[in-house]
């Protein structure tokens, strides 16, 4: 494998030039790709995933509040383009997912290795930028917080969205029982009349 593949000159970044309720201060720029300092590697961004971290951050109104301009974006997946002469890993060619708190949506980016883990096996990159941060807060929330167990029932409000989701796939893997089915009993009931409040 080569020590680089090619890159256009300058990648797209969306880049948070003011904190704005309308996301009026997000715009499409052009930026320069710098070469791999020690210990970084370049990824082409093949997708990059919408959380709603990024959503809060580009309004001013999460925890962390990088200073502006700031290019947005928690995760993304991508390959590896270069990489500078002291990474053992990853590697050129490789398909990587990058987690950071900004710096996802761009064309291709340069990140440390270190915060790069590899694509999980069998996951197409839209699959591989979304699952890290919406699995992780479902972990968290559902295993070290509330520390269920097998046998414990599960409510997932919301079980549209990607923590949502992520949830109830791992309330099946512990497994949990749902309380979804027997709230469906109960609006079925509420609809026919045969259940008062």
């Amino acid at each position: 494998m080569p020590d680089t593949l090619p890159d256009p000159p300058s990648a797209r970044t969306w880049q948070c030039a003011a904190l704005a309720d309308d996301f009026s201060g997000l715009q499409l720029v052009h930026q320069a790709l710098p070469p791999c300092a020690a210990g970084e590697v370049r990824i082409r961004v093949r997708a990059a995933a919408l959380n709603f971290p990024d959503l809060l951050m580009a309004r001013g109104r999460y925890q962390v509040k990088p200073a502006l301009p700031f290019v947005p974006g928690l995760e993304c997946a991508g390959v590896v383009t270069a990489a500078a002469p002291d990474v053992a890993w990853p590697r050129v060619g490789e398909r990587v997912v990058y987690h950071a708190q900004t710096g996802a949506f761009a064309d291709a980016l340069v990140a440390p290795a270190a915060l790069l883990r590899p694509a999980p096996a069998g996951f197409d990159d839209a699959e591989a930028a979304a699952f890290g941060a919406v699995a992780l807060t479902a972990w968290v929330a559902l295993v070290r917080r509330a520390q269920l167990e097998r046998g414990e029932t599960l409510l997932v409000h919301g079980a549209a969205g990607g923590t949502g989701l992520a949830a109830v796939q791992l309330g099946r893997h512990l497994p949990l029982d749902f309380a979804g089915p027997y709230l469906w009993k109960l609006a079925q009931l509420v609809q026919t009349k045969q259940f008062q409040f």
